[in-house]
């Protein structure tokens, strides 16, 4: 019977290795970036309007319910907008008829959130992404740098 010599892991495998990490990295900075990019620009050129809630669109989950309210405001040029907020509420806190202050995007009205959501700041999400994104960038960078030498012996 020969001898097994163990298989040294060669230069394919770092190199798979940091194209995982390295496209793990910009997905999750693509998508910290993405929820941040919008709520800041909502939040320095959004126009305040009064909306009326109108109804609720439910997202159901496996195991639990997120309920969007459907809000209906009027631009300052008269075009009426009905539109699902981008911040969950509930519908016990909010209910259906209840007016409310919005943030909308001039350019795109159907773009609107609630005040308090975006005067509230951007939540965890883009800054958990965010970190996701350094940490992956961190570990593909470990497969970037040469193999440690043996010692000798």
């Amino acid at each position: 019977m020969a001898n097994a010599v163990p298989r040294k892991p060669g230069n394919a495998s770092r190199w798979t290795f940091l194209v995982f990490f390295l496209g793990l990295g910009g997905l999750f900075g693509y998508y910290a970036w993405s929820q941040a990019s919008s709520h800041l620009a909502l939040a320095s050129r959004g126009q305040r309007a009064e909306a009326t809630v109108v109804g609720y669109e439910e997202n159901r989950g496996r195991r639990s319910t997120t309920y969007y309210p459907v809000l209906r405001f009027a631009t300052p040029d008269g075009r009426r907008i009905e539109t699902t907020s981008g911040a969950a509420a509930d519908p016990s806190v909010l209910r259906r008829g209840q007016r409310v202050a919005v943030l909308y995007d001039p350019a795109d009205p159907a773009q609107a959130r609630q005040a308090a959501a975006v005067e509230g700041g951007m939540g965890f999400t883009p800054w958990f992404l965010g970190g996701l994104s350094l940490l992956m960038f961190a570990l593909a960078a470990v497969f970037v740098l040469p193999p440690r030498a043996k010692a000798p012996g």
